[in-house]
């Protein structure tokens, strides 16, 4: 079961929208292969700047699939930053039947949204062809993060499925799934945090929030550089498919 609806996604798309750059690219792109013309398939692509960054720092060619956007807008933005783009589908990606595979699939903040993540991840690894690569990247709104967002952005935790959000979650998803675990790791810095855009809360509870993150980004900017399972922002996980056996 799906936990967001359209409306959900439209209003992120429009907080996004006029953002420049991937705060993940380099993570991701490190372990992805440099070969021109590779069919990089984006689950949940909408808007489109994320694929039509990967595809045109990396020679790609975008595709992707997404329930709630028209994908000549999609198709619009992503050639707009000078990429190509194969076919964007508008369908239920849990219900949609693909005809081929290919050669990187990807998320970005997508199977958090739903009631069982594990049949939403298996379904990534079956559309990679053999040898070739998964995506994964979810926001991390468990243990300290998850205490924050039930103080100060209870509506918009609701939405998330926390239990996906740690290592060994995303592990077991290379058992299962006969694959090849590149990376799974905590990402983003030591600590941020932002709430949804629809939250509400008291002037009072504005100012407790404001002095408690405040706090917490005083905190992390006196630590060395890394990350950590408590609040770090970002998960990502990247894998590669096993090559069929002769």
């Amino acid at each position: 079961m799906n936990l967001t609806s359209q409306t959900y996604w439209q209003s992120t798309w429009e907080e996004s929208g006029t953002k420049d750059g991937f705060e993940l690219f380099d993570d991701v792109a490190l372990h992805l292969p440099r070969v021109q013309g590779l069919d990089f398939f984006e689950i949940g692509c909408a808007p489109g700047g994320i694929s039509a960054e990967f595809c045109a720092r990396l020679g790609y060619v975008a595709n992707g699939i997404d329930y709630a956007a028209d994908p000549r807008e999609i198709e619009n933005r992503i050639r707009s930053k000078g990429a190509t783009v194969g076919e964007i589908h508008r369908e239920d990606f849990l219900k949609w039947q693909p005809e081929r595979q290919y050669d990187i699939v990807a998320s970005f903040g997508f199977i958090e949204h739903f009631e069982d993540p594990d049949e939403v991840v298996d379904r990534h690894f079956k559309l990679a062809r053999p040898g070739g690569f998964v995506v994964i990247t979810v926001p991390n709104f468990a243990r300290g993060q998850k205490v924050l967002h039930w103080l100060f952005d209870r509506e918009n935790l609701r939405l998330h499925n926390t239990k996906c959000m740690n290592l060994r979650f995303l592990k077991e998803a290379a058992r299962r799934n006969h694959a090849r675990l590149l990376e799974a790791r905590y990402a983003g810095g030591q600590y941020d945090f932002w709430v949804g855009g629809n939250h509400q809360l008291s002037w009072l509870n504005m100012r407790l929030m404001w002095r408690t993150t405040r706090l917490l980004e005083r905190l992390s900017k006196s630590l060395p550089d890394g990350v950590n399972p408590w609040f770090s922002p970002f998960i990502i996980a990247v894998y590669q498919m096993c090559e069929k056996e002769n």
